[in-house]
C-alpha cells in the first residue's frame, strides 16, 4: 500500500510539474516537484525507500527525456544520499528539508550536467550554474515546505494505518 501511494504521489507531482508549474516559471525555471518529493520521502523513510522512490521518480522523468535512465540513476543516487545523511536529524525542523532540497538540487543538477557533457557535449559550466542550477536551488527551496508538509501528512497516515494493522494481527 505504501509503495502504491508513493507512486501516486510521484505521478501527481510529475503531472503538476509538467502542467501547472509550467505557468509559474520564474526566469525560465520551474520547481522540480519530483525531486522535492524524492528528498522528502528519503528524509522521512531512510535511504532504502529514498533509493527506490528516487529510481521510480527518475523513470517517470525519463519518459520525456532523450536518454532513458539518466534521471533514474541520478534520482536513485539522490534518494540514497538524502536518506543516508539525515539519520540523526530532527525532521520536524523546517530548516532540515529546505537545506536538504537545496543541496540535493545542487547535487542532482551537477551530476545531470556532468552526464550531459559526456552525452551531448555541453561545456559552459559557469553559464549553466548561474542560469539553471542556482535559480533552481532557490526555487526548489521555496516550494519545499508545502510539498514536504503534504508528504509528511500522507506518510503519517500511512504509518498510522500500518500501526493499526499490526495491532490487529
Amino acid at each position: 500500500m505504501r509503495y502504491i501511494l508513493y507512486l501516486l504521489i510521484l505521478a501527481a507531482g510529475f503531472i503538476l510539474q509538467s502542467t501547472f508549474f509550467e505557468l509559474v516559471t520564474v526566469l525560465g525555471i520551474k520547481p522540480d516537484i519530483v525531486l522535492i518529493i524524492i528528498v522528502s520521502i528519503a528524509l522521512l523513510r531512510g535511504n532504502a525507500e529514498g533509493t527506490l522512490v528516487g529510481f521510480v521518480g527518475g523513470l517517470i522523468l525519463d519518459t520525456f527525456s532523450p536518454f532513458i535512465g539518466v534521471n533514474a540513476f541520478i534520482g536513485m543516487m539522490t534518494g540514497y544520499i538524502a536518506g543516508s545523511l539525515t539519520v540523526g536529524l530532527y525532521k520536524e525542523n523546517p530548516f532540515v528539508p529546505v537545506t536538504a532540497v537545496f543541496t540535493a538540487t545542487l547535487f542532482y543538477d551537477f551530476v545531470f550536467y556532468v552526464l550531459n557533457i559526456l552525452l551531448e557535449g555541453y561545456t559552459d559550466f559557469g553559464y549553466f550554474f548561474r542560469t539553471v542550477i542556482l535559480r533552481e536551488m532557490v526555487y526548489n527551496a521555496l516550494w519545499t515546505l508545502p510539498v514536504y508538509g503534504i508528504v509528511c501528512f500522507i506518510n503519517s497516515r500511512i504509518e498510522l494505518t500500518e500501526r493499526f494493522k499490526r495491532k490487529l494481527f
